[in-house]
């Protein structure tokens, strides 16, 4: 009996690895990109010429999804993926356009202050994505499933404990 308590709690083990690691992969697949263009779009934020803001705007849609909205309940332009890469699309075009202007001319800090305040609101909106795209379809079936399997290797052993004091009983 103690062989196969040891194996449940070996499998208990493995399930809660298995767990861990498959939170990690969903992270990294869904969570880390969007991550990772916000810090791109920080640093966009921060940058004093239009080339090094354009270089970290097009850093951020490379690692940005292409199209698609995280919010599935109540999807709304705020968050779409497609209209935030247009938005920056359209960044990097001003860029672009202000890069060839005077450095200090009335213009050239207008049309980069208009960026920051743009990148910022970018970045509001990727903040407010964030959360759904923990709630995926596919994430919520996975959980389900790996709660049903824990949730019934708990009753595996709670039976088995019950016919194992049994058994001591009866001897």
């Amino acid at each position: 009996m103690a062989s196969t308590y040891r194996l449940m709690m070996a499998g208990v083990l493995a399930l809660i690895a298995f767990g861990l690691g498959m939170a990690l992969y969903g992270y990294q697949q869904a969570i880390y990109p969007v991550d990772s263009a916000n810090g791109f779009l920080a640093r966009a934020e921060s940058a004093q010429t239009p080339e090094a803001l354009a270089d970290f705007v097009k850093a951020a849609q490379r690692v940005l999804p292409e199209s698609g909205n995280p919010v599935w309940s109540f999807p709304t332009a705020r968050t779409d993926f497609g209209l935030i890469q247009r938005n920056l699309d359209d960044i990097v075009a001003r860029a672009n356009s202000i890069s060839s202007l005077e450095p200090y001319s009335t213009e050239y800090n207008t049309g980069m202050y208009d960026m920051h305040a743009s990148i910022e609101d970018i970045e509001k909106h990727l903040v407010d994505a964030t959360p759904y795209l923990y709630v995926s379809f596919t994430n919520i079936m996975l959980s389900a499933v790996w709660i049903a399997i824990v949730l019934a290797l708990f009753a595996i052993m709670r039976r088995g404990r019950a016919k194992f004091r049994q058994e001591y009983e009866n001897q």
